[in-house]
């Protein structure tokens, strides 16, 4: 699968590179997602947190990345397993940043282009949502890296509060409802399907 996003956060895009180059500080930005410190090798150590109502699912694996700092951009990929059954994810996103007028002063453009390969929940989700979902989850992350921009200290605070009251999770029931209310019937119908497929695996 692959999807296309584009967004705007204020600020100088040679800042925003800089924040990008913290792997384990920008997957802070996408719900569910941690990445602890580097490896020997080069890679690091990621995991991703799915809830379902109640039930949660731990994706764990391992996440590499490259940035060109001159050329404002990068690749960000990894590979990840679940203890379901089938729930695997390869991920591979790439990333620029240009700057862009902005009415609030300097702004920069965020373009990801991501190419995934999902089996089992997510999966499902991925196909019926599609952007939908993928918006959903980036509106989340542009609005925590936007913060973390306007005021970095303050936003590191509150994240390490955060952190220690609750798990970071990427909740698959709000998206849904996200997507219920603003898609067709069509898709409707078909999420409706997938949530009890899910529901199904989950609690059986």
């Amino acid at each position: 699968m692959r999807f296309e996003n584009t967004f705007d956060v204020v600020g100088e895009p040679v800042d925003v590179i800089e924040v990008f180059d913290d792997l384990p500080l920008v997957a802070g930005f996408l719900p569910g997602a941690k990445v602890g410190p580097v490896n020997d090798d080069g890679r690091y150590p990621g995991s991703l947190t799915v809830s379902f109502g109640p039930k949660r699912i731990t994706f764990t694996g391992l996440v590499s990345q490259s940035v060109d700092k001159e050329g404002l951009k990068g690749v960000i990929s990894g590979n990840a397993n679940a203890d379901i059954r089938g729930a695997k994810m390869a991920v591979t996103l790439n990333y620029s940043l240009a700057n862009v007028q902005g009415a609030g002063g300097a702004t920069t453009r965020v373009q990801f282009v991501s190419d995934a390969q999902l089996t089992g929940v997510l999966a499902e989700f991925a196909k019926t949502g599609g952007v939908v979902v993928t918006n959903a989850i980036l509106a989340e992350f542009a609005r925590r890296l936007s913060a973390h921009l306007a005021n970095p200290a303050r936003q590191a605070q509150a994240g390490s509060t955060a952190a220690a009251a609750e798990p970071n999770t990427l909740s698959l029931s709000l998206i849904a409802l996200g997507v219920l209310r603003s898609s067709g019937r069509q898709v409707c119908a078909r999420l409706a399907t997938v949530v009890s497929r899910v529901r199904s695996v989950l609690f059986k």
